[in-house]
């Protein structure tokens, strides 16, 4: 059994520049009914927006994604019990995962200074050597 780790930071001013210029075609692409529902509703929506984003990169390096990328939307960020957000993982992303041996993912997002974090953990079944990439 091993741990995996990956982590993301994403400049907020870049993804309200991407939603102002491409709007719902930005969306659309990169993220869920779901996710673009609870971020469109609030205030700040850029911030909530650039967490997601960076959290999708972070299970990207996790699933140690080569040569077969998932897309965008067959990872989503859920929002869990008591705010505690959750990873939820369709399709391609899903079979990376369980190819990996990957059986959950614990995600921890903020956004402060002009960036949105992400970090993910998951736990597996398989050994590796514990490198992922930028």
């Amino acid at each position: 059994m091993s741990t995996l780790i990956g982590i993301d930071l994403q400049s907020i001013d870049e993804v309200e520049v991407s939603l102002n210029t491409f709007g719902e075609r930005y969306t659309r692409r990169l993220f869920t009914e779901h996710e673009i529902e609870v971020c469109s509703g609030v205030d700040n929506r850029s911030h909530h927006f650039a967490a997601r984003f960076a959290a999708k990169e972070a299970v990207m390096k996790v699933l140690n994604v080569r040569d077969l990328n998932p897309p965008w939307t067959t990872i989503e960020v859920r929002d869990g019990v008591v705010g505690v957000p959750s990873i939820s993982l369709s399709g391609v992303a899903a079979e990376l995962a369980r190819r990996a041996g990957i059986g959950e993912l614990s995600l921890s997002m903020s956004h402060d200074g002009g960036v949105a974090v992400a970090t993910v953990i998951a736990e597996t079944s398989h050994t590796t050597n514990g490198a992922t990439s930028e």
